[in-house]
């Protein structure tokens, strides 16, 4: 009879178990997890590498289906990044728990590489828990399906040659994830998408700005680029921060006149310096008036040093 109460017992940690692993793994491809399990896990030995696993997922799965064009990362309770966080706490729990539920910890692994674009890694991970049994398997092809077309993409050659090549090279590449922010519209792959795009449009601009001596008009492409990048990425998390390097242009533009044109020489036109120096303190205040940013006390301290050099010279220009 004791026998048989032990047998009986087994299979049923056994049975809890699967459909503990189960509702993980339905948490994962929902993007949730169901926290209040957590606690009623603990208390028992034999459900603690799950009640762990599930610990290390649960802010992790809250975090994976942000919109990370328009917000950046979040932070753990420590204050560090929870992707980087989730990797370290996986490792870990591997080390202490091998092979316990490898298709969720991949799983997982994939989805932080993921939003950490490390497309390379993410697509390892996937691959090997598309080849394992298990409910997470088909999502992970998917997702493998999707990110090879993000490393098509990235990894088209671009000549540095000719610059007229190069940004037709960038142009093509933009035209591209424009096709897969339609294709993924809704999903964290349509974020991640416009994350690329934006970054193309801003290495458009800074080529531009690196190499306005040799263009005819630089100086206008420039500032004609930057008000396009501000203009269509106006959502985007680092829309505050292309408000201060469009700014910081301006300043150099009218840093580039003062150089060029003694402010006490007859040459000096003070309209011309400052009509820069607004266009600049303009953006400046912008971003200087919105709380809850960090790019606030950078926008104050930019605006306090632009009308220190304003000042200097409405003075050497009498």
């Amino acid at each position: 009879m004791k026998s048989k109460i032990k047998i009986l017992s087994q299979r049923l940690i056994r049975l809890r178990r699967k459909n503990l692993k189960s509702k993980i793994c339905a948490a994962l491809l929902a993007g949730l997890v169901l926290s209040a399990c957590s606690t009623r896990i603990t208390s028992e030995p034999q459900y603690v590498p799950a009640a762990n696993l599930m610990d290390i997922v649960k802010d992790f799965q809250r975090a994976s289906r942000d919109d990370l064009y328009r917000f950046p990362i979040a932070k753990d309770v420590t204050g560090v990044n929870v992707m980087k966080a989730t990797l370290i706490r996986l490792e870990d729990y591997e080390k202490k728990n091998p092979r316990q539920f490898p298709d969720i910890v991949g799983f997982s692994k994939a989805t932080a590489y993921e939003r950490l674009r490390d497309y390379d890694q993410a697509l390892a991970h996937y691959r090997k828990v598309a080849g394992l049994d298990g409910q997470l398997g088909a999502q992970a092809a998917k997702n493998v399906e999707a990110l090879e077309t993000f490393k098509q993409i990235l990894d088209q050659p671009v000549s540095a040659q000719d610059p007229f090549e190069y940004i037709k090279a960038l142009d093509d590449r933009v035209e591209a994830w424009n096709a897969l922010i339609r294709k993924y519209q809704g999903t964290p792959y349509e974020y991640l998408a416009r994350v690329e795009e934006e970054r193309i449009d801003r290495a458009k601009v800074m080529f531009v700005e690196f190499n306005r001596y040799r263009l005819r008009e630089g100086n206008q492409l420039g500032i004609l680029g930057y008000s396009q990048l501000v203009t269509k990425h106006r959502q985007s998390k680092n829309y505050y921060r292309y408000l201060l390097d469009f700014g910081d242009f301006y300043v150099v533009l009218a840093r580039e006149y003062a150089a060029q044109n003694d402010p006490e020489g007859l040459s000096f036109d003070l309209g011309v310096f400052e009509q820069l120096a607004k266009s600049a303190l303009r953006l400046y205040t912008e971003v200087a008036q919105v709380d809850g940013i960090v790019e606030k006390i950078e926008a104050q301290g930019k605006i306090e040093g632009l009308r220190g050099l304003s000042e200097k010279m409405r003075r050497l220009s009498r």
